[in-house]
C-alpha cells in the first residue's frame, strides 16, 4: 500500500512474498525551464545507489531533440536540462517486508 501522509511525501507499506516482473511506480510530469537541477531525497529508503525504491527521470525537450533520461540510481545529480516536459517515476521493486518513506525533491540550481 502507498500513502501520501503529507505533500510529497510517500509512505510505502507491505509485504509481497513473489518477485514482481516489472516496476509499480508514481508517476508525474510537469514542465520545467531550462537550467541545471539536481535530485536529492533526505530519505533515500535503500540510499542513492539503490534499485530497490528510487527515482527514475527523463525529459523531453520543447525543441523536439527526443526524449533524455535524466535522473536514475547512481546519477542523480546536477544535470543541465532544456526547457521541457519532466517525467518523474518513483518506483519500487523489493520483496518482503516494507516500510519506507520517500520523499523526493528536484531542485533548480540556476
Amino acid at each position: 500500500m502507498v500513502t501520501e501522509p503529507s505533500p510529497g511525501t510517500y509512505r510505502f507499506k507491505g509485504s509481497t512474498t513473489t518477485e514482481a516482473g516489472s516496476w509499480n511506480n508514481l508517476t508525474s510530469v510537469v514542465h520545467v525551464d531550462a537550467g541545471t537541477y539536481t535530485m536529492d531525497a533526505t530519505d533515500w529508503p535503500f540510499g542513492d545507489n539503490s534499485w530497490l525504491l528510487g527515482v527514475q527521470a527523463s525529459v523531453t525537450p520543447d525543441d523536439g531533440s527526443g526524449r533524455q533520461d535524466v535522473f536514475g540510481p547512481t546519477s542523480y545529480g546536477p544535470k543541465t536540462l532544456k526547457d521541457g516536459t519532466f517525467n518523474c517515476n518513483i518506483f519500487i521493486d523489493t520483496t518482503g517486508e516494507v516500510d519506507k518513506t520517500f520523499t523526493p525533491r528536484l531542485y533548480k540550481l540556476d
